[in-house]
């Protein structure tokens, strides 16, 4: 047989039509599973108590440096308590309990009554959690984010 007689086989036809399938497949996985390295969108997380709503957005989460930014605001819907005396102090420091890694407790720059920023840098990609400590004076709360980081 020669090659023209065997390529017009539905068998053969048929094999190369699911190679080719199989193959598309496997291609699409691969790109779904690379995906989370090629974007380095910002992700927005966001917890609160029963008297604070926190936004917390870390702008690139992979390792390395990346900013963060932390949005404050009362479940009342005020951005500032009568007689907390002004802005809380905002602090974040992210750990990764899997391997014992923490960063400093960073203070937060206050933009804007109730938007805060600070930068962290991530030593290596994980399951970080990021905590919120926020200082009234006369309370503080704090707020856990789990977030994982890609290298």
């Amino acid at each position: 047989m020669n090659a023209l007689s065997t390529s017009g086989n539905p068998t053969v036809r048929f094999l190369r039509a699911g190679a080719a399938v199989l193959l598309a497949v496997c291609l699409a996985l691969a790109a779904v599973a690379f995906l989370p390295s090629w974007t380095d969108d910002a992700v927005s997380l966001t917890g609160g108590n029963a008297t604070d709503e926190v936004t917390l957005t870390v702008a690139r989460p992979r390792s390395g440096t990346t900013d963060v930014d932390i949005r404050l605001t009362s479940r009342q819907g005020e951005r500032r308590r009568e007689g907390d005396g002004g802005s809380p102090t905002v602090t974040l420091q992210a750990v990764l309990p899997t391997h014992g890694h923490a960063t400093p407790a960073a203070p937060a720059q206050v933009h804007s009554p109730g938007n805060y920023s600070t930068t962290l840098h991530l030593m290596m990609p994980g399951r970080w959690t990021f905590h919120v400590n926020v200082d009234y004076g006369t309370r503080s709360d704090q707020f856990e984010f789990p977030l994982v980081i890609s290298g």
